[in-house]
């Protein structure tokens, strides 16, 4: 079955999530599209070389960071899908990606996650079915504090954590590319913590893997 990632970012850094994404072999560039709206700068599809897994990348407009969270909790929240079509081949991305991740500013810092987010979509106020599908999807904020300001509204909608952060740090694309190899690996939790703390202890040019800024549960 075909894993779908769904990854929105705001703008770009010296790691930014193109130019590095570009360097990695496994992962071939199949479709770029350039919207006609300015909101989104750029969307850019992967496909992995040895998997059926997509990378659905969305590079937002800095100044549209408002749209960029609602969209990022909409997907989350199971909400808009989007449809692709390679050749025969077709992908459903958006509220139907296996993971939805967020890259860039924690605008919750200066605004309620309520703004985004009504309280029809609570989790208890899905069906079972619908409650079974949430579990099995995965959300990763890399943002600054983001387990603080994130984790109310994406545990009201039921979605699983996989990496958020507890600290301010660089939301860079090599703690990324770490999280993706090792949920792809099905690697445990706790495993792609390790993975993601030592890639962003290397670039960042610290001495231990830096495990006290990342963190795979929802603030209680």
């Amino acid at each position: 079955m075909d894993k779908i990632l769904k990854v929105i970012f705001i703008g770009g850094a010296a790691y930014g999530f193109k130019t590095y994404f570009a360097k990695q072999k496994e992962w071939q560039v199949i479709k770029i599209n350039r919207p006609s709206n300015d909101k989104i700068l750029e969307e850019i599809i992967y496909k992995h070389q040895n998997q059926d897994v997509y990378i659905i990348a969305q590079a937002y407009n800095g100044k549209y960071i408002d749209d960029t969270v609602n969209d990022f909790l909409d997907y989350a929240a199971g909400k808009k899908e989007q449809s692709y079509l390679f050749g025969d081949k077709k992908v459903i991305a958006g509220g139907k990606a296996d993971l939805v991740v967020y890259i860039g500013h924690d605008s919750l810092m200066e605004w309620s996650w309520r703004k985004y987010l009504p309280d029809s979509w609570r989790w208890e106020t899905l069906s079972k079915e619908q409650q079974a599908k949430q579990k099995s999807r995965y959300a990763a904020v890399f943002a600054c504090k983001s387990q603080q300001y994130f984790s109310p509204p994406l545990s009201r909608l039921g979605i699983t954590p996989l990496i958020l952060t507890m600290h301010r740090m660089a939301p860079e694309a090599y703690s990324v590319y770490a999280m993706i190899d090792s949920w792809l690996k099905v690697e445990s939790k706790e495993v792609t913590r390790q993975k993601v703390a030592s890639a962003y202890s290397q670039y960042q040019k610290l001495n231990k893997p830096a495990l006290h800024i990342f963190t795979t549960e929802y603030k209680q």
